[in-house]
């Protein structure tokens, strides 16, 4: 279990923050899940358990629920990790329940890469999962690459992408690799990229105005003969200004929907909520008050299976998106 610990420990030239550790998932089906992403995605069953009791208040939730839940790691990775969560209520809802990509609030994806995408895409399908378009093979930058974003049970959508040029590097997996970024649909970019960068303190990666755009197919969806009227401007933020572990903001600025905000939190069904592992979760908290930040929850210590003893946050993004920072505790026997 120790190797699941590593990347939540802090090094002397380690920043205070890194990357997500982990996304977490609610679903619908606990076992019908872990079956898929062991067998499609070749992923390793790493826990599976009770939720620890104090995370029911943390999560504001009743203590009369059952709640399970399932970890799925790609085999050699340290971080990057899928927490798969079923709470056993009458009545959930879907976070982004029918929702396209012009519809704002919680987290659209996740962003996995794979090797073969006629394969995987192929597969993926044969078990109910569709794309909003077919692969899409693009060019942006010195990258080539081939991306689809699949859509399954509880509205859970994952990007898969196939890098072409240049050679991929960092990433060792047989069918799906692990999770290395993520996306949420902002209603005002403006302020959710001000909330990531002088909020959080997340630095840039990578960013655009979306205006450079031409008709034709896409991956996001839109309409092939709009496509070249509609402006998409996206950044990346990480911590260290990374795309590990990063956070992708997106806005269709001449596309507006509905606001999926409200939904996004425990017991509802979707891409619940982000896991970053921080160096110091009372002094960070801290910081964000200073910065005028609001906590969601108060750090608290709660344990969380298989890393042992936490102390944990949460904020929540003006979309809604709910984002843990969690501190690994050492025990007893690891200050001896």
């Amino acid at each position: 279990m120790e190797k699941y610990k590593r990347n939540l420990e802090f090094g002397a030239d380690d920043s205070s923050l890194k990357g997500f550790h982990e996304v977490v998932f609610s679903v619908s089906n606990l076992e019908r899940e872990i079956t898929f992403y062991k067998n499609t995605f070749g992923w390793e069953l790493a826990h599976k358990g009770q939720l620890d009791p104090p995370m029911y208040p943390f999560w504001q939730l009743d203590t009369s629920i059952k709640i399970e839940e399932a970890l799925l790691v790609n085999k050699g990775d340290t971080k990057g990790y899928l927490r798969l969560v079923k709470f056993h209520v009458e009545r959930q809802q879907q976070i982004r329940s029918g929702a396209q990509i012009w519809d704002s609030g919680g987290i659209y994806d996740i962003n996995v890469r794979v090797k073969d995408m006629d394969h995987m895409y192929r597969k993926v399908q044969k078990q109910g999962w569709n794309g909003t378009t077919d692969p899409t093979r693009f060019t942006f930058g010195k990258f080539e690459v081939t991306e689809v974003l699949t859509k399954g049970p509880d509205g859970v959508v994952v990007a898969m992408m196939q890098r072409h040029k240049p050679t991929l590097e960092g990433f060792e997996f047989e069918k799906a690799s692990r999770i290395f970024n993520s996306t949420t649909i902002c209603a005002d970019y403006g302020k959710t990229k001000d909330f990531f960068i002088n909020g959080l303190g997340f630095q840039l990666y990578f960013e655009t105005d979306g205006k450079s755009r031409s008709h034709g197919p896409n991956v996001i969806g839109i309409p092939p003969n709009i496509n070249g009227n509609i402006n998409v401007p996206v950044c990346i933020v990480h911590p260290n200004g990374k795309n590990e572990g990063s956070l992708e903001l997106l806005h269709t600025r001449e596309l507006t929907g509905k606001n999926c905000s409200a939904l996004a939190q425990p017991p509802n069904l979707g891409i619940l909520m982000y896991r970053f592992p921080v160096r110091d979760a009372h002094a960070y908290a801290n910081q964000l008050k200073k910065r005028g930040i609001v906590l969601n929850t108060e750090v608290q210590q709660v344990n969380i299976p298989p890393y042992g003893a936490v102390f944990l946050f949460s904020v929540r993004s003006p979309d809604g998106v709910w984002i843990e920072f969690i501190q690994l505790l050492k025990t007893t026997d690891e200050n001896n």
